[in-house]
Order: C-alpha cells, then sequence, then structure tokens
C-alpha cells in the first residue's frame, strides 16, 4: 500500500511538473546603427542581420489565472558585415544571458499576455581602433552585466504547441557590440513547446 501511495504521488508530481515547463525558439532582425567611434574620426556602418533566442520557463507560482515562471533565455546574434571610413575587419556580435521571472496572463482560453524582466552576462563584441600611421577597425571583446525587460503574446494552438511573438530590451554599457547608447533590442517571432 505505502508503495502504491508513493507511486501515485510521485506521478501525480512528475505530471504536475510536467505541465508547467515550456520551451520556446524564435528568430528576429537586429539593425546595426551607424555610430562614431568615441575620441576619433572614424565613423561605423553595419549591414543587418539577425538575433535567435532559446528560453527556458518553469512555473514556480499561480495567483488566480496569473503564473510566475522563472525565465531563463539565451541570444545569439547573427549580426552583418562592419563596415568604415577606415580599413575595417570584425563583428559586433552581442551574447547575453539572462534569468528572471516572467509573468503570464491569460485573456482567452488559447491567448495569454505576458511580461519578462532579468538580468544576466553578456559577451560584447565591439569595434575599437588601433593607433598608428593607418588607423584601422578591428573588435575587443567586453564581459558586462546585463539587464532585460519586455513583453508578448502567446497564442496556444494546442495543448503541447503555441505561437510566440515578443520584443526584449538587454540594456548594458555605453556603446557595446555596435549599437550607440545602451539598448539593444530584438523583436523575435517563434514556438514554443509546453511540456
Amino acid at each position: 500500500m505505502r508503495l502504491l501511495i508513493v507511486a501515485l504521488w510521485a506521478g501525480a508530481a512528475w505530471a504536475q511538473g510536467i505541465q508547467n515547463r515550456d520551451v520556446s525558439i524564435s528568430s528576429g532582425p537586429s539593425w546595426n546603427q551607424p555610430q562614431r567611434i568615441s575620441g576619433t574620426n572614424v565613423t561605423l556602418a553595419g549591414s543587418n542581420g539577425w538575433n535567435s533566442q532559446v528560453n527556458f520557463g518553469y512555473q514556480v507560482a499561480r495567483a488566480g489565472a496569473v503564473s510566475v515562471m522563472v525565465d531563463v533565455s539565451f541570444l545569439f546574434s547573427f549580426p552583418g558585415g562592419l563596415f568604415a571610413n577606415v580599413p575595417a575587419m570584425g563583428r559586433s556580435d552581442f551574447g547575453p544571458v539572462t534569468a528572471g521571472l516572467r509573468f503570464m496572463v491569460p485573456v482567452h482560453p488559447r491567448l495569454s499576455f505576458y511580461a519578462v524582466s532579468g538580468g544576466g552576462y553578456v559577451l560584447a563584441r565591439s569595434p575599437v581602433v588601433t593607433a598608428g600611421a593607418s588607423p584601422t577597425v578591428s573588435t575587443h571583446d567586453t564581459d558586462h552585466g546585463v539587464f532585460s525587460f519586455g513583453g508578448g503574446a502567446d497564442v496556444r494552438l494546442s495543448r503541447w504547441f503555441s505561437l510566440r511573438a515578443e520584443v526584449r530590451d538587454f540594456v548594458t554599457g555605453k556603446d557595446l557590440a555596435g549599437v550607440t547608447g545602451r539598448h539593444h533590442v530584438a523583436p523575435l517571432f517563434g514556438v514554443a513547446l509546453h511540456f
């Protein structure tokens, strides 16, 4: 009898846990803004690229219809080429890893809106100018903290599968990864699997 009770409890816990997780894969465009490297006369421009993101979510609380989830995000940036008014090589890569909370609010049986916020770490590859008679632009790797926030919509197509659209803003140090200022905005579209 004890074995049966433990087996039923473990099965119920596993079934409950399996319904409270999701994995999403999404991608979207990234834009390189024209910028001037501080302290120089070098101006940069870049061709547009794209971002890809993988998210893991785990529900930790529920208050009425609102779900609170731990959200772990990995963003991979695939920028276009780097161009300058002097010889240039390199790229402006940007790869934040963040963890935070996601608040999901259903407004319809198949539609939920959510807000997400968190923080973490980013490796940013930024353009720099080498000194000398013939200056050139290369890239320098910078480790930095990052804060992220955003929101989106989840359209449930079945119990296990949904479409997702969101916008996230990754806030870092100034002038990192080819962006003037501190904001790296990423619109993302993809799919989510619910377990």
